[in-house]
């Protein structure tokens, strides 16, 4: 029963998550304010998701056993936390194609390295999770 229920709450949390990306992405392209806090804020929340994401991988590698090699793991943690960083210093077009390559990345760690230690429920998740985030990424660099 208590695992079903951090499960709903996982998942709730996930994709739940996905509003400020699809919100923000939709005022950036429609443009409906002028200034640039809508393409600060997509920016900075992508950093941050991107961080926070790769951060999970940091307490898998300090068990020192699972599928791949701890230092790996380790450097693909700290990574993507500085890929992150440092897409926010490129010019916008490239910054948020640089945030789509992170997560699409990060999702291929998932699925393609650590899917033996995930549950089918929190792959699936995450491959949606990640085709409306890298989508809004795309969007945003083509018609941001």
């Amino acid at each position: 029963m208590v695992k079903q229920s951090i499960q709903h709450t996982a998942m709730w949390y996930g994709y739940s998550g996905l509003i400020p990306f699809i919100a923000l992405a939709l005022l950036i392209i429609t443009n409906v304010f002028s200034d640039n806090v809508c393409r600060v804020m997509f920016d900075h929340y992508s950093a941050i998701i991107l961080s926070f994401m790769a951060g999970v991988y940091w307490p898998l590698a300090m068990r020192e056993e699972g599928p791949v090699n701890p230092k790996r793991l380790m450097i693909a943690s700290i990574g993507l936390a500085l890929w992150g960083w440092m897409a926010l210093m490129l010019p916008e077009t490239l910054r948020a194609l640089a945030f789509a390559a992170g997560f699409f990345f990060l999702f291929g760690i998932d699925r393609w390295v650590l899917d033996v230690i995930w549950s089918n429920l929190y792959l699936t998740m995450r491959s949606h999770l990640t085709a409306v985030v890298v989508s809004c990424q795309i969007v945003v660099a083509l018609f941001g």
